[in-house]
């Protein structure tokens, strides 16, 4: 019977993938719809598909709202593609219907954190035509299109789920050497992938173990830097008592997250959700540091991942150090949290650190 946890897990690998099987949606081959803006809040872009000198350029419109944790994650590298290839003609768009004096207030209260900085294009919809054009059917959000000069849609989903095959999509089109074929020879990747995480909820019902192993044989072959086959395989070794290869499979995933702080961080989070007797102590340590190491110590969300890693792990004052650093970075409603979870540690320690503490665990 398939318990809590591995419930959760597939739940979180569909989730992923939900916002690319919409069928209201532009699909690959097909003409990008208008974009209607009421009112660019950044800079106004050169082009926009279908409008005017839009053959000139390369575009990818994602669909976003301030309240959307997920989408203030793709944050980061919608920002690194648009400062990495705006000289190639690539144009980055986020779409908003959110109306501007929410945007505003999300640019200002974000403004000292590195991480939220938008430096592309963003603008709030025009009484919803454009969302209604471009996200008809769609489950959820963060979900993008990448454009390319003809105005034909190439690559469409969830930027966060299937971030490498974006940025393929993204690079292949710029260089002029992809197109409808090939755009849609990665689409039937996708669509085995799907096809393959229903397999997996199939086999769980059934309780058939074999067949489970198998299908996440697949998919770490489809997409072998895919992290939650990595995270169900793991809780599937601990699950049928095959300690035995948890460790090397440890190795394996952590390989697979190294060079990309949002994988590392779902290991993180997963250490955290687990049994003591269940977690690597020292994997959970190497990948929050590393998820810091990435963003450079300007992610509010990895610093306190790192933070309560840090504590799990009875470093109590490096983990009030790296909350602080955390809410630095956070205003509003984040900062009040923040707060809570640095006095939570100080208290921690003042506990830890008291002069009766010591003496009450030695006579228990």
């Amino acid at each position: 019977m398939l318990n809590t946890a591995s419930r959760l897990l597939i739940v979180a690998i569909c989730l992923g993938l939900s916002a690319s099987i919409a069928s209201g949606a532009p699909q690959i081959g097909d003409k990008a719809p208008a974009v209607k803006i009421a009112k660019w809040m950044t800079n106004t872009p050169p082009a926009v598909p279908g409008g005017k000198d839009s053959d000139k350029h390369v575009y990818l419109v994602e669909f976003w709202a301030t309240r959307c944790g997920p989408c203030k994650r793709s944050i980061p590298h919608l920002a690194e593609l648009h400062n990495r290839y705006l000289k190639d003609g690539l144009i980055v768009i986020g779409v908003t219907n959110e109306g501007p004096a929410e945007v505003e207030k999300f640019f200002k209260n974000n403004a000292k954190n590195k991480t939220m900085q938008m430096p592309y294009f963003v603008g709030c919809d025009d009484n919803m035509a454009t969302s209604n054009a471009w996200t008809k059917d769609l489950e959820g959000i963060p979900h993008a299109f990448v454009v390319d000069k003809t105005g034909t849609v190439l690559w469409q989903g969830n930027p966060l789920g299937d971030t490498p095959a974006m940025d393929a999509a993204i690079e292949r089109t710029l260089s002029g050497k992809y197109g409808v074929q090939h755009a849609k020879e990665a689409e039937g990747v996708s669509k085995k992938y799907r096809e393959l995480i229903e397999q997996l909820q199939q086999s769980y019902a059934s309780g058939d173990k074999d067949a489970q192993f198998k299908i996440l044989d697949q998919m770490n072959i489809l997409r072998p830097n895919e992290i939650q086959p990595y995270l169900v395989r793991r809780h599937l070794l601990v699950e049928n008592q095959q300690r035995d290869k948890i460790g090397p499979w440890d190795i394996r995933m952590e390989s697979a997250a190294q060079d990309s702080a949002i994988r590392l961080m779902e290991i993180v989070g997963f250490m955290l959700s687990q049994e003591p007797e269940n977690r690597n102590a020292e994997l959970l340590h190497r990948c929050a540091v590393r998820a810091c190491s990435l963003t450079k110590d300007a992610d509010e969300d990895a610093l306190s991942m790192l933070a309560s890693a840090q504590c799990e792990l009875g470093m109590i004052d490096a983990a009030i150090a790296t909350q602080k650093k955390a809410l630095a970075l956070t205003t509003g409603d984040d900062a009040e949290r923040c707060k809570r979870v640095l006095a939570y540690y100080e208290t921690a320690k003042k506990i830890a650190t008291s002069p009766g503490a010591a003496a009450a665990a030695a006579s228990r």
